[in-house]
């Protein structure tokens, strides 16, 4: 057994290659070089180690099959491989309500985390959530501080669609000018 350690660096710039993924070629079995792109792992003499990461066009390295030491340190050069993706246009949608009735009109699965029902989930009852009162404000604040300081605890069925209808009407109860 030999014990390879040593550094990935890309070869256009030598600076160090972070999260190489170092494998064996026998057994599929390896590393990864940390941040500084250190690595070490044990090997046989003659082993083949496969060098892969996304950026970086993939490398190997034999062990010498004449080499006699236990400790093997070596410099993996890899060269910078350009990945070219197709171009996505990202355009906004005129306006938010428009957004919101496309949102609403995807065709979700029917399960428990999506039960609801659709005449609660109009856009009529989300016009004006971005006006919550400061009470509305401290309170869901307050919830979600629970949550993280004493695990979950829920303060309600939230698939229950009476419990979001009453939530709706409050809402435009307070704060919604109409």
């Amino acid at each position: 057994m030999v014990q390879v350690s040593g550094v990935v660096v890309a070869s256009d710039s030598l600076l160090p290659a972070p999260y190489v993924t170092i494998y064996r070629g026998r057994d599929h079995r390896g590393t990864y070089s940390d941040y500084d792109g250190y690595f070490t792992l044990p090997a046989q003499v003659g082993d083949t180690l496969y060098f892969a990461c996304i950026g970086l066009k993939k490398s190997f390295f034999v062990v010498p099959t004449d080499s006699t030491a236990n400790h093997l340190s070596v410099v993996q050069w890899m060269e910078t491989d350009a990945v070219m993706l197709p171009s996505v246009n990202v355009l906004p949608f005129p306006e938010p309500h428009k957004l919101r009735g496309e949102v609403l009109a995807l065709d979700l699965p029917n399960d428990n985390y999506t039960r609801f029902s659709r005449a609660y989930a109009s856009v009529s009852n989300y016009d004006g959530l971005h006006n919550l009162s400061d009470d509305a404000y401290e309170n869901a604040s307050a919830t979600m501080i629970a949550r993280y300081n004493n695990g979950f605890q829920s303060g309600g069925n939230v698939l229950d669609p009476s419990a979001w209808g009453r939530f709706m009407k409050a809402l435009r109860g307070n704060g919604r000018e109409d």
